[in-house]
């Protein structure tokens, strides 16, 4: 189990810039952390907008005997490496209430995160010169408890294809919503029967 890096991000405030923590940010709290390609790419909008269709399927756990029933996470954030002006415009023209999203402009999270142990280190940050990004971050879904990295999930690289650098597609397969929701249960679910294994294990031990 790792703590991830902190890092301190710039957020819109009114006219001006605030500064906040990502361990403040994610401190007592079972979060999902998303990363994106880019502001405004076609892929990367689906994406924002398929989760938070799904945002109460993370979060209610009221949900009972629907396939997609919640996972108790309490909040779902979305990091790109993108200025918070941008961010800002972008959430609001996609009119996105309850998912947030982290503005990592300079990269201090992405860049410490792609070289976290129990990701793919150097990995989590790609080149994207083919289409005049630059380095962007590759698109994963990481759950955190008080911060300590729990399990992630990540797209694969494409058949063919050598690295994740300069890729003509941008895939996002494993990183929808239904995936990681279905990935969640499974976690949950091993460690509800071991939790009850354990149970019954304690109950036989004589007195």
């Amino acid at each position: 189990m790792n703590q991830v890096p902190n890092a301190e991000l710039f957020f819109k405030s009114g006219k001006k810039l605030v500064r906040k923590s990502t361990h403040e940010e994610f401190a007592g709290r079972d979060v999902l952390v998303i990363g994106l390609v880019g502001a405004f790419n076609p892929v990367d909008e689906k994406m924002v907008k398929d989760y938070e269709k799904l945002y109460n399927h993370f979060k209610d756990t009221t949900i009972v005997g629907d396939p997609l029933d919640a996972s108790h996470i309490d909040e779902i954030y979305f990091v790109c490496m993108e200025s918070p002006w941008v961010m800002d415009a972008w959430w609001k023209k996609m009119k996105i209430k309850n998912c947030k999203y982290l503005p990592d402009a300079s990269g201090a999270f992405s860049y410490r995160l792609d070289q976290q142990g129990g990701l793919s280190g150097g990995q989590m940050v790609v080149e994207m010169y083919n289409k005049g990004y630059g380095k962007r971050s590759w698109r994963y879904v990481l759950l955190l408890e008080d911060n300590a990295q729990m399990t992630y999930v990540e797209e694969e690289i494409p058949d063919g294809a050598a690295t994740r650098d300069n890729l003509d597609d941008e895939p996002y397969d494993l990183t929808e919503p239904e995936e990681v929701l279905a990935f969640l249960r499974k976690r949950q679910q091993k460690g509800n029967i071991e939790a009850a294994n354990k149970a019954s294990e304690d109950l036989s031990k004589p007195t």
